[in-house]
């Protein structure tokens, strides 16, 4: 995979977990984009964790490999197009999600995940990476 690509925060937790063959899959991007929202998810699981300073350590070292990813109004009139055709279709998936695909959407880059409900957003390019 070669260009930009969007992290859901699904794959930062399978890399930062050190599932094979994640880090291959992120090396082959040429940049790496991680949206705030899913920041903050990560920034959570910190808070929540049962060794936050081992989270933290973690998470602090994966950080500069990427690019954070902040919300525009552009994103939002994404959002709630795709958030639209979802609820239309009776296929909502997680708000946080749904932000997450709104930021890909609006680059025109892909997003990478290992949950199934990014499949359901309407034209944006999904790598699934379960």
């Amino acid at each position: 995979m070669n260009g930009d690509l969007v992290l859901d925060t699904s794959v930062v937790i399978a890399a930062l977990r050190g599932v094979p063959g994640i880090e291959v899959r992120l090396d082959k991007a040429d940049r790496l984009w991680l949206p705030l929202i899913a920041l903050g998810e990560l920034e959570l699981g910190v808070e929540l964790a049962s060794k936050p300073a081992v989270q933290r350590a973690a998470l602090d070292s994966f950080l500069p490999a990427v690019s954070l990813l902040a919300l525009t109004a552009a994103t939002a009139r994404d959002y709630a197009r795709l958030r639209g055709a979802l609820q239309r279709a009776g296929t909502p998936i997680p708000e946080n999600d749904l932000w997450i695909a709104a930021l890909a959407a609006e680059h025109g880059w892909p997003a990478a995940t290992r949950d199934a409900h990014f499949a359901r957003v309407p034209g944006l390019t999904v790598l699934d990476w379960r």
